[in-house]
């Protein structure tokens, strides 16, 4: 793994601590955002989640929760803005953001040895006017991605909140190395408190029968179908491998801010239309492991030219590394971290060589045991469990 990634290890029980910490998740509707939340209050912490929704997605979309569990440490909660309060409108919400942050946790919710002020985390800029009556010691800024990206019409404003918070917050957590280092640069003196914090396994997709070889030859992909692959790549591919199955589960709506191939839609309905590959529609969050773990073979077929993919921190990452099947990818920043792991590839013709290679072999005990050591790593490295327990442990020290 590069030696310049945060070591986020398990902690012995000496290393813990009995008391409680009261923390509030702003932005907590997202499934990588919650699911730190949710870890910390297994872990005996307070945790609010908050998940603020203007009017029009919150009825349109009806939103739910990324899981049905709520642990009894967890409080919920979606707060619904009219829109514009999280872009051009943010400054004239701030006050009324700012009054409900401080009545999320009344003073009869503190437990002994629990802090009076919560540990705030924000994952978003907009909001760093908001949090300015939050003490430095008590916020963390949770960065999911280069957000400029998204609505580069706003990068001045963005980026500005952004230096607010990195310059205010007691951590800066990064999900990609790729931001660890652009933050850097940017804030040479906050370096020692902007930290690689990496996505993490929901523990029901590690494998738990690692060994038990999928059948069949099965390419497979789970995520939104959009402007971040490079159908192009995937249709090469394919073409290449007739007698191989490709299959691609998710939605087909949407794009992202960063990309860079105007008619990547008549790309993709290409790529699907080929005789061998397979869309599957979007699956229930509880279906997922299923679905890896049937797949022969798991890739990462991003487009190298999409700012996104740069920048990010993707979700295939774990979910395809608990599955104990073979990963492979195109040359993403955050995939490079994993060698041991993941198989990065530069070219079609490198991508079909290391699809019938490791299809050929999949069955060979080496695979079997290539597998279990992929599941262990993960399951003794990046559950998040592990991401909660030293998160706890270094709130505690800096506290």
């Amino acid at each position: 793994m590069n030696t310049d990634q945060t070591v986020i290890s398990p902690l012995s029980p000496s290393n813990t601590t009995s008391a409680s910490l009261r923390l509030l998740f702003l932005g907590a509707g997202t499934p990588w955002v919650y699911a730190l939340a949710e870890a910390l209050a297994i872990e005996g912490n307070n945790v609010s989640a908050i998940a603020p929704l203007d009017t029009v997605t919150f009825k349109r979309q009806h939103p739910q929760w990324p899981s049905r569990q709520q642990p009894a440490q967890l409080h919920r909660e979606f707060w619904v803005y009219p829109p514009g309060y999280a872009g051009t409108l943010a400054p004239l919400f701030a006050p009324l953001l700012r009054s409900r942050l401080t009545k999320t946790f009344p003073p009869e919710t503190a437990t002994e040895g629990s802090n009076v002020v919560p540990w705030v985390i924000a994952p978003y800029p907009w909001s760093a006017k908001a949090l300015r009556r939050i003490p430095s010691r008590r916020l963390i800024y949770y960065n999911l991605d280069d957000y400029v990206q998204y609505q580069p019409d706003r990068a001045a404003s963005i980026l500005a909140n952004e230096a607010e918070l990195v310059r205010r917050a007691s951590l800066t957590l990064c999900l990609s190395q790729r931001q660890v280092h652009a933050l850097r640069n940017r804030f040479p003196e906050r370096t020692e408190s902007i930290l690689h914090f990496p996505l993490a396994a929901v523990e029901d997709l590690i494998n738990p029968t690692p060994s038990k070889i999928a059948a069949g030859n099965v390419v497979g992909y789970i995520g939104n179908l959009i402007d971040r692959v490079d159908w192009r790549l995937v249709a090469d591919v394919a073409r290449r491998l007739p007698d191989v199955e490709f299959h691609f589960i998710g939605g087909l709506d949407g794009f992202s801010g960063g990309g860079v191939t105007p008619n990547w839609q008549i790309d993709r309905a290409a790529a699907l239309a080929l005789p061998n590959v397979r869309h599957i529609g979007p699956i229930a969050q509880h279906d997922v492991g299923k679905y890896y773990f049937d797949f022969t073979v798991n890739w990462i077929p991003y487009d190298l030219g999409h700012a996104f993919n740069q920048a990010s921190c993707p979700t295939k990452i774990m979910d395809g590394l608990a599955s104990a099947r073979p990963l492979l990818s195109t040359d993403i920043p955050e995939c490079r971290l994993y060698p041991e792991y993941i198989s990065i590839f530069h070219s079609v013709d490198d991508a079909v060589s290391q699809i019938q290679r490791t299809l050929s072999t999949a069955s060979d005990a080496s695979a079997k045991e290539s597998a279990q050591k992929q599941a262990e790593f993960v399951r003794r490295n990046h559950t998040w469990s592990i991401r909660a327990q030293w998160l706890t442990q270094r709130l505690w020290v800096v506290n």
